[in-house]
């Protein structure tokens, strides 16, 4: 699963800098800055480098952090911050993998969340300043929002459960095996 979620927000990456790239040249003097709760634009700017590329620069940023934090994790699992994150760095490797991959996952499908509505601003951002309808737009970016992170921290939290179970198992597995 996180290898597809990985694959997902390579392609949501690069589209997202690959649309900004495409639609630099097509952008009239001002572009949206802000859009209200009604999803329409109430803030605008000049048209810059800056304004316009700081959407996939953050997206970038994101993806670089993550990235870096998911490769880091089995070699340091006291920067996981989990409740008795003390025992996860204590647990033999095989024991704190479980727990160590299916955060990992979670970390990927957060940032696909994220890339996702990134991406909707973006493209609402463009056509708003071109001119046409994107109310739409930025108010499935507020569902998106409001509606996916209870329920992804739901799913968090009962994965946690069955990732920390099977690390149980496997360190009550590693223990009863004679060195």
């Amino acid at each position: 699963m996180r290898a597809f979620f990985d694959s997902v927000n390579t392609v949501l990456t690069l589209g997202l800098v690959g649309f900004a790239a495409w639609a630099w040249p097509k952008l009239p003097a001002r572009i949206p800055t802000h859009f209200g709760p009604d999803g329409r634009a109430d803030a605008w700017t000049e048209t810059t480098l800056g304004s316009w590329f700081v959407l996939p620069a953050l997206a970038l940023l994101i993806v670089v952090f993550v990235g870096g934090f998911r490769w880091v994790m089995p070699r340091k699992p006291d920067w996981v911050n989990l409740p008795d994150k003390t025992k996860l760095s204590t647990l033999p490797a095989a024991a704190r993998a479980p727990i160590l991959e299916m955060v990992s996952g979670f970390l990927a499908l957060i940032q696909t969340e994220i890339l996702v509505i990134f991406a909707l601003i973006q493209l609402a951002t463009f056509r708003t300043a071109q001119g046409l309808e994107s109310q739409g737009l930025m108010i499935l970016v507020l569902l998106i929002a409001i509606l996916t992170s209870p329920f992804l921290l739901v799913v968090f939290f009962l994965r946690l459960q069955g990732a920390m179970k099977r690390s149980r198992e496997l360190e009550r597995e590693h223990s009863a095996t004679p060195l």
